[in-house]
């Protein structure tokens, strides 16, 4: 076999390996339930939603200084990957709706100066732990590399049932209003998006971040217990939960059909 040859089927070879995946736990950032604070896979680290709680379990006494605290455990994940602030291309805020937006915008401006990053700004009834403020976070690992993250997206409460092809992947969302409780409606949607993922050519373990919604922010651990058993529990994906509506007033079924309790978006890539 020719030198060529050879040195072409190895690139080949090199092309077709999987992209590179590991876990981030910087220190002091403990995850309140089944997932990875960060994820590097490919040319992307994923960064879950963080919240204002410093390394002491503390939170802010004041609006900025919870917005604050929050990037700077969004910077302590992105650090612990070797990257800085500015390889953040694309966040999701979440603020509680107590939190006036400029409140959130100051601190924003300040941690970004120039170059901030793309955005979206969502209102939520309720966050888990009752935090004011959620973010989350895409950064991109090699700068010169920024205008190929152009339109990176994370998965949002926004998604449609089913797949779609997404920048970087393949977003997928799943509800499973047939059950009764929190536990099986969260058994039942990820076995959904695993039948959706296999028909769009990817399985569960592609997943880089996901998008958990509740109607009841007080059902966050009986989730997690369902959750928590379709992913590796030394590298789960990253994660954002939120609670973005008040909750049903009655979880009674009508004709069969039960409130969606949780239902859960993911940005599956390869």
């Amino acid at each position: 076999m020719r030198p060529i040859t050879l040195i072409l089927l190895a690139a080949g070879a090199l092309l077709a390996q999987p992209a590179e995946r590991r876990s981030i736990f910087p220190p002091g950032i403990k995850p309140a339930g089944p997932y990875s604070p960060g994820v590097l896979s490919g040319d992307f680290l994923y960064v879950s939603g963080q919240g204002p709680r410093d390394a002491n379990g503390k939170y802010g006494d004041t609006p900025q200084a919870n917005m604050r605290q929050t990037l700077r455990n969004i910077r302590a994940i992105v650090e612990a990957a070797g990257l800085t602030m500015e390889h953040i291309v694309f966040a999701h805020v979440y603020l509680h709706s107590s939190v006036p937006q400029s409140e959130m915008e100051k601190v924003w401006n300040e941690t970004f100066p120039n170059n901030s990053p793309r955005r979206a700004v969502f209102t939520s009834h309720r966050l888990p732990l009752d935090i004011p403020v959620e973010v989350n976070a895409i950064a991109i690992r090699d700068l010169a590399l920024k205008p190929k993250a152009a339109k990176m997206i994370l998965p949002a409460q926004s998604d449609k049932p089913g797949c779609r092809k997404a920048p970087g992947g393949v977003i997928c969302s799943a509800s499973a209003p047939t059950a009764a409780t929190v536990e099986e409606q969260t058994k039942l949607v990820l076995e959904q998006l695993a039948a959706h993922l296999k028909k769009a050519g990817y399985t569960l373990a592609d997943t880089v971040a996901t998008n958990v919604r509740l109607d009841n922010v007080d059902d966050f651990a009986k989730m997690n217990a369902a959750y928590g058993a379709f992913f590796p529990k030394d590298a789960p994906p990253t994660r954002t939960t939120i609670g973005p509506n008040p909750p049903v007033a009655s979880r009674d079924a009508v004709n069969g059909r039960y409130p969606a309790l949780v239902s859960v978006s993911l940005l599956a890539a390869k």
